[in-house]
């Protein structure tokens, strides 16, 4: 298969130019004869007017007649006139314009056709040029047709369109202007100038320059010499110079040519210069089956003998019958500098005549065709020869690493010394264009090296995309491990990155993480599906990435057009590498996630310009999976195939199938080219040979290490017999092989191995298109920076004070889409203070909830942060003692969990009121005021965090609504509420769209994400991994600041933490929560300041610390539920000390039902009414009091002042306690019930009932006639400890095992309160109940 570029394209064919339009014929006078006719006709009529009407008036009206009939006649032959001048001039125009376009055309391929000639027949002054680029040296062949052909100038040529004059009738009237248009075009673009014009020298055995300019005669003759040898091998071209020792200057710089040395003999300075005087010693230079070469024949029809032999001829003596020097050998042409010549008569030799401008070309006697000829200059011709010279191994081929039989080292190939001694800095100091992502990975059938070329075909290579297929066992690992091994070591990664993928688990790619080539290396694909996407946005940021910088550097095309500009001088550009992508078990990746192939599709459509290349590898080939991307893939791989149907789909035909079970071998098709190369890649996974030895001089004189200077002449020195020489050379090489070998310790490690090796560290490391998997949680100490200590603001992240309040780092965001990875910060001083974080169990919650209430504590001081902690989970148990932490409730502290509520809930109203007071518009300027010294109400940010809020909402259901309210009203005040959820679903939506901020981690349903479904479902087992709002993952951090990033000693990294922001703050504490006493002497409770005396004091509020009673003048009833041991006759006892408190002993008198005589002896006999203790005593006592009490009531004299006074009766006020009301009302009956009748007008009588009774079975007496009738009342109702599952007691509230005394209050005036009752100890036992 042929690796020559293909030249642009030559235009050909027919351009029939159409005939130019003929002129319409002139009416002439006839058409002016006929609009005569009518006036004519009219003039009697006008003379008849003129007659009839005698006088001026007559002559007049005549005159008028006549005139307007001549003005007739005139206008028509106007118009006549005018309409043939513009038909004719819109024809001309139309013509004019049809050859302008026609022009466009012709000038097209004209610009076409002197590019083709120009690219077969370069300009002898960028002859130096096309050598240094290297893409087309020696890239023709024999069985090219411009094979042996050499520019020798410039000529005028025919346009390689035919212009087809138009065929016109014998007798046509032309329009002038487009004929002579028409003429000119034609005469213009017929002929184009200054076309290269060539000769083909196998057509002549002699080809003579002649003239009396001696200096053109050789510039002319280096021009063709450095044509010839810059596009045909010396294995296809010999130049042998034969000059006369006066011009053996001329010829000096010839030596430097490949074509030029002899593959015979050879002299101290290597293969012999065949450039010389003696004809002799030249011809044993030549090849030695030259004289056996046939007699010339152009005509001849035997393939013609390689190499062909151009031989120069400048004044050396030349005997006529000399076949070789003097021309008439096949294959043999003689290009002769003659000092004399006479007539031409033969047709086999062709002659230029060289004047001073121009030259004269002639073939035998023909006639002599004009050019301009070509003159090199001696220091151009210097110039090509010294870049050919390196391009050229002794006894090679065409391409610096030669052919062999035997299997080579991809070193050899390379033509790179031994792996071990490598110096790849220099080796990759300068690529040549035409090798760029050009390289050999095997040998052919022939022992040639396989070169495959990675660039576009506009570029003349095969790329940009390609295909690799191969069984298990084909060596397609192998293959790949070569590719990429080739391209390292002949790019720097300033030229070329990788970005190796292997769906399973990366054995392909093994040991390349060291190459500084690489750009990522992504392997277990198929382990954590997730990494697809992954990828996918990693790939898509790198093409986005490349064409902002193609944009930001000057809106380059494509990424060639960015190095070039690079590479002239602009040193602001950074280096752009090409990006080769090479992805192995494609199919399973597509099998996976199918809609990649989208990816690979975009690779391929913009790939070209932002030299982005995809090499794709699997086992099998599902064709069907490509869709469109095939048309991408310009070359196909294919190794060994399973079956000849799957050879048939990669490569077209089934020979894949059939080839040797040997690893490592494999067929190359490139596009749509049919032909198939045969080749076996080279091994790179086995040890290097033994190292190659360089033998020593054999000049004994040269002192130890010093090195000979031999000057390098045209002349040969020492001539020899290169095959003696070689023979000594291998034995001598064997020899010292052997010995080396011995020296040496045998090579365990493999080529590919000490390649990588030797690449390690070297060159500047390519960008980073994969980032690896967020699998490592960062610390907090990583995330803010660096840490200080103060006496003002003690242990603290200074950078993120600088910034807006209340904004923290809690985790890392992976962005692979742009290559980077951000801080997932919460800015949680605006709409966003609400925070929800969601997950499943295990999923990292209560870790994140920790690492937010730190990072707080890292950027805010305990006076400017407080926070209260309901923790469900005991994770928060370590943050207890952190000075920030103003409150922490367990599970197992119910009545802290509910204190902690309303502790909050006080806060929030005291703000309010605060705010009302002060005139603050709103939290900011709370904020800013606060820090100014000008305002402060003790507390800075509030946070409320629930770890774990559905079981806040399943054991506090009450809770619920009030923590609603915190997050509803709470950030206009600086309260926020921070909770933590298994599913989104425990989240109520009238709570949820109060948290502004929210982080899900992994979640049990994907179907139940908030943010993205599909991304949800990628999101890995590992705690803390989830998605930020964009949907990206993201991995929350660790609350510690010790650098430790494994979670088993996360514990020591919290208490860590708190060990250091504990001792770093040296000020006073900020506010704790304030608790309700265990036990509330009622002494205390009446020294309280907010105490009314005129209450009957109950106890202390939870929510806002105040104290709770019931005014007697508008509660006139109480009662009360509670087990056993709950503070029930405490309380009984508490109102007793209040009666006697707030009366006189004549103002009130206390009637006590008490079956269990708990209470005998405590109420003092100036108050006591009645102590009744058995039914029989309450019954009569009941019926007494009611009708005691009923007297009072008012009659129909009452004035509307006595009833406001309540002044129609005196007495004392009636307190009726009934304790275990459980064992009054039973099912013998109820003593105390004939008092439900009164309860309504209880306020008028000076009536109070108060009730006590268990709480087991109270459900079942609420229908009792008392307490029915104080619910109908809106009694206030106090609820103790008790079982929940008695349900719904008073209202929608449950008992719940509280401590003695703690109580539920549900009053119509306040609501729910949870209070704490006094406790009045008994007189009889102060520790009694």
């Amino acid at each position: 298969m042929s690796s020559r570029l293909a030249p642009p394209r030559m235009p050909s064919g027919n351009v029939n130019v159409q005939a130019p339009p003929e002129i319409e014929p002139s009416e002439g006078g006839s058409s002016l004869l006929t609009s005569a006719l009518p006036m004519l006709g009219s003039v009697g009529a006008i003379i008849m007017v003129s007659v009839s009407n005698a006088g001026p008036t007559g002559w007049i009206t005549g005159g008028m007649f006549l005139i307007s009939a001549l003005g007739f006649v005139f206008v028509n032959g106007w118009r006549q006139r005018a309409t043939r001048q513009a038909s004719i001039l819109s024809s001309r125009r139309e013509y004019l314009a049809y050859l302008a376009q026609l022009r466009d055309t012709v000038r097209t391929a004209a610009k076409a056709q002197r590019r083709e000639r120009n690219w077969r027949y370069p300009a002898p002054e960028t002859l130096s040029y096309l050598v240094e680029d290297g893409t087309r040296v020696w890239e023709r062949s024999a069985s090219d047709d411009d094979f042996l052909t050499v520019r020798v100038g410039t000529c005028a040529q025919p346009l390689a369109l035919t212009l087809v004059p138009p065929e016109l009738p014998p007798v046509a009237d032309l329009d002038p202007v487009a004929t002579t248009a028409a003429h000119r075009f034609i005469a213009t673009h017929e002929t184009q100038p200054d076309l290269p014009t060539y000769l083909r020298i196998s057509q002549y055995r002699s080809v003579q320059l002649v003239g009396d300019r001696v200096a053109g005669i050789r510039g002319l003759a280096r021009g063709m010499i450095c044509h010839l040898a810059a596009l045909h091998s010396p294995e296809d071209l010999q130049i042998v110079i034969a000059a006369s020792p006066e011009s053996l200057p001329q010829w000096e710089w010839a030596k430097w040519l490949p074509h030029a040395q002899s593959t015979r003999l050879h002299d101290a300075l290597g293969p012999a210069r065949m450039i010389g005087s003696d004809l002799d010693t030249l011809m044993r230079m030549l090849p030695s089956d030259l004289r056996e070469r046939p007699r010339f024949s152009a005509e001849g029809s035997a393939p013609a003998p390689r190499p062909h032999l151009l031989v120069v001829v400048d004044g050396a003596t030349v005997p006529p019958s000399d076949s070789v020097f003097a021309g008439g050998l096949q294959g043999v042409t003689v290009l002769d500098l003659p000092n004399t010549w006479d007539d031409n008569d033969d047709v086999s030799t062709a002659r230029i005549y060289v004047g001073s401008h121009t030259a004269e070309v002639a073939e035998g006697r023909t006639q002599a065709e004009s050019i301009t000829p070509d003159d090199m200059s001696l220091v151009e011709a210097e110039a090509v020869a010294r870049r050919l010279a390196p391009l050229h191994r002794e006894g090679g081929g065409g391409s610096v690493a030669r052919a062999s039989k035997r299997q080579q080292e991809l070193l050899e190939l390379l033509d790179l010394p031994d792996v071990r001694d490598l110096d790849l800095e220099r080796q990759w100091r300068y690529l040549p264009e035409r090798d760029r992502l050009r390289v050999p990975i095997g040998q052919d059938t022939h022992g040639a090296p396989l070169i495959l070329d990675l660039k576009e075909s506009a570029s003349q290579g095969m790329g940009p995309h390609g295909l690799i297929i191969g069984a298990t066992g084909s060596g397609k690992s192998e293959v790949l491990r070569t590719l990429v091994l080739s391209l390292a070591l002949t790019h720097s990664p300033e030229q070329l990155n990788f970005v190796l993928v292997d769906f399973k688990g990366g054995a392909t790619f093994a040991g390349m993480a060291e190459m500084p080539h690489v750009s990522a290396i992504i392997t277990n694909l198929g382990e954590e599906i997730s990494l697809v996407d992954r990828m996918q946005d990693a790939l898509q940021g790198e093409m986005n990435r490349r064409q902002e910088l193609l944009r930001a550097a000057g809106n380059f095309v494509n990424v060639g057009e960015y190095e070039k500009a690079r590479k002239n001088g602009r040193t602001d550009l950074p280096p752009l590498p090409a990006l080769l992508i090479v992805a192995d078990e494609f199919s399973e990746l597509l099998s996976a996630k199918p809609e990649f192939i989208e990816s690979f599709v975009a690779i391929g459509r913009l790939g070209r310009s932002l030299h982005v290349h995809l090499l794709l590898a699997s086992q099998r080939l599902e064709e069907s999976r490509l869709k469109g991307l095939d048309t991408h893939l310009s070359y196909r791989i294919g190794l060994r195939t399973f079956s000849a149907a799957e050879s048939r789909t990669v490569i077209g035909v089934p020979d894949a199938y059939h080839l040797p079970q040997e690893p490592g071998g494999g067929l190359l098709k490139v596009g749509s080219d049919d032909h198939l190369t045969q080749f076996r890649a080279a091994y790179v996974s086995g040890p290097p040979p033994a190292r190659r030895v360089i033998a020593p001089s054999d000049d004994a004189s040269a002192a130890p290490g010093a090195a000979r200077i031999t000057p390098f002449t045209a002349a040969a020195k020492q001539l020899a017999d290169p095959a003696d020489q070689a023979a000594r050379a291998a034995a001598e090489a064997e020899r010292r092989a052997a010995e080396a070998a011995a020296a040496e310790p045998e090579e365990t490690r493999s080529t590919f191995e000490l390649a990588v090796a030797r690449m390690s560290g070297i060159g500047p490391a390519a960008h980073q298109v994969w980032l690896p998997p967020l699998e490592e949680p960062a610390t907090l100490d990583q995330l803010l920076g660096k840490l200080v200590v103060s006496y003002e603001l003690g242990l603290h992240a200074p950078r993120w004070r600088e910034g807006r309040r209340l904004t923290v780092p809690v985790g890392i965001v992976d962005v692979p889409l742009y290559q980077r990875r951000d801080l997932l910060t919460l800015d949680l001083s605006g709409a966003a203070g609400n925070v929800a974080i969601v997950g499943a169990p295990l999923s990292g919650k209560s870790t994140a909830a920790r690492t937010l209430v730190s990072a707080l504590a890292l950027t805010h001081t305990p006076h400017e942060v407080q926070v209260f902690v309901i923790d469900f989970g005991g994770s928060f148990t370590g943050l207890r003692d952190l000075p920030h932490v103003a409150g922490l409730a367990t599970r197992g502290e119910p009545e802290v969990i509910r204190r902690t509520v309303a502790e909050v809930t006080s806060l929030l109203n005291a703000r309010e009121a605060f705010f009302r007071a002060h005139g603050i518009d709103s939290i900011d300027t709370y904020r800013l005021r606060r820090e100014q010294g000008v305002v402060d109400d003790g507390y800075g940010d509030i946070f409320l965090v629930i770890d774990g809020w559905a079981t806040l909402r399943s054991d506090y259901e009450s809770l619920e609504a009030a923590v609603q309210q915190i997050a509803a009203r709470g950030l206009s005040f600086g309260v926020h509420v921070v909770l933590t959820a298994s599913r989104w679903l425990d989240i109520r939506p009238n709570v949820k769209d109060l948290l502004g901020a929210r982080i899900e981690l992994r979640i049990g349903d994907a179907s139940d994400s908030e943010i993205d479904r599909r991304a949800a479902g990628n999101v890995s087992a590992l705690p803390g991994r989830g998605l930020d709002p964009s949907g990206l993952q993201m991995l929350t951090a660790l609350p510690r600041i010790d650098g430790d990033t494994t979670a088993e000693t996360l514990v020591d990294g919290v208490d860590d933490l708190v060990a250091k922001i504990g001792s770093a703050w040296q000020r006073e504490h900020g506010p704790k929560l304030r608790l309700l006493p265990e036990r509330l002497p009622l002494d205390e409770l009446r020294a309280h300041p907010a105490a009314d005396p005129e209450h009957l004091l109950l106890g202390l509020d939870e929510a806002e610390l105040a104290p709770v009673g019931f005014d007697p003048e508008r509660e006139q009833h109480l009662f009360l539920y509670g087990d056993s041991g709950s503070g029930k006759s405490s309380m009984l006892r508490g109102i007793v000390h209040e009666i006697t408190r707030r009366y006189e002993p004549g103002q009130a008198r206390i009637f006590m039902i008490d079956y269990r005589r708990a209470h005998l002896g405590e109420i003092p006999d100036a108050y006591l009414g009645a102590y009744l203790t058995t039914a029989e005593q309450a019954s009569g006592a009941v019926t007494q009091l009611v009708e005691f009490f009923r007297s009072r009531l008012p009659g129909p004299d009452v004035t509307a002042e006595q009833l406001r006074s309540r002044s129609w009766w005196t007495g004392a006020e009636g307190y009726i306690l009934i304790d275990d009301y459980d064992l009054v009302a039973t099912q013998q009956g109820n003593p105390a019930a004939p008092l439900a009748q009164l309860l309504a007008q209880a306020g008028d009588l000076g009536l109070h009932v108060i009730v006590t009774r268990r709480s087991g079975g109270a459900s079942r007496a609420a229908y009792d006639p008392i307490l029915q009738g104080m619910t109908d009342l809106g009694v206030t109702g106090i609820l103790l400890s008790g079982n929940p599952e008695e349900g719904q007691l008073i209202g929608k509230v449950k008992a719940i095992p509280s401590a003695p005394g703690r109580a539920q209050v549900v009053s119509r005036a306040r609501g729910y309160q949870v209070v704490q009752l006094a406790y009045a100890p008994s007189t009889q036992d102060d520790e009694a109940l």
